[in-house]
């Protein structure tokens, strides 16, 4: 019988800090990076980045473009870092015109984000002349604790 008791015991026990355990106020989950907020930036991004080549502002292509930034132009042409800013600052001709509508975040993280736009474009640029509606993606990673434009594409919209 003594024996039953303390089984008993035991078994109310470890009920009862199981209990006690689980109500516990839970311990907070890391703070997660607000995707709005990431959103929210790189949009301001977006926008320093179409005014700089409107305005044919090398200097502040320089201050947003990541070290490795790579752009692909239609035709295929890559443009590195330093070929994207040397044809922003000597467009050949007028500055393009650049009209971009329907700007989305596709994606946003802690350390990305993506936009797509629709983007009617007319110039030239370097080698390559713009005239027509095209398909932009311009990529933003945070690197070392700041933003910078990564990458960017741009592909032009054919009828179908």
């Amino acid at each position: 019988m003594r024996r039953t008791y303390g089984l008993a015991a035991t078994i109310l026990f470890i009920i009862a800090t199981g209990t006690a355990a689980l109500g516990q106020a839970p311990r907070k989950a890391p703070r997660k990076v607000d995707e709005e907020d990431v959103a929210a930036t790189a949009a301001v991004l977006d926008h320093v980045w179409l005014n700089a080549s409107h305005n044919s502002d090398g200097d502040t292509m320089d201050w947003l473009f990541a070290d490795d930034f790579i752009e692909i132009h239609p035709g295929g042409l890559l443009a590195d870092k330093r070929q994207q800013i040397d044809q922003i600052r000597n467009p050949q001709g007028a500055p393009l015109d650049i009209r971009p509508t329907d700007i989305q975040v596709r994606y946003a993280s802690p350390d990305a984000a993506v936009l797509t736009d629709t983007t009617i474009i007319h110039g030239k640029s370097g080698d390559v002349t713009y005239d027509g509606q095209f398909r932009v993606i311009r990529v933003f990673s945070k690197l070392h604790g700041r933003w910078r434009a990564a990458g960017a594409g741009i592909a032009r919209i054919t009828a179908q």
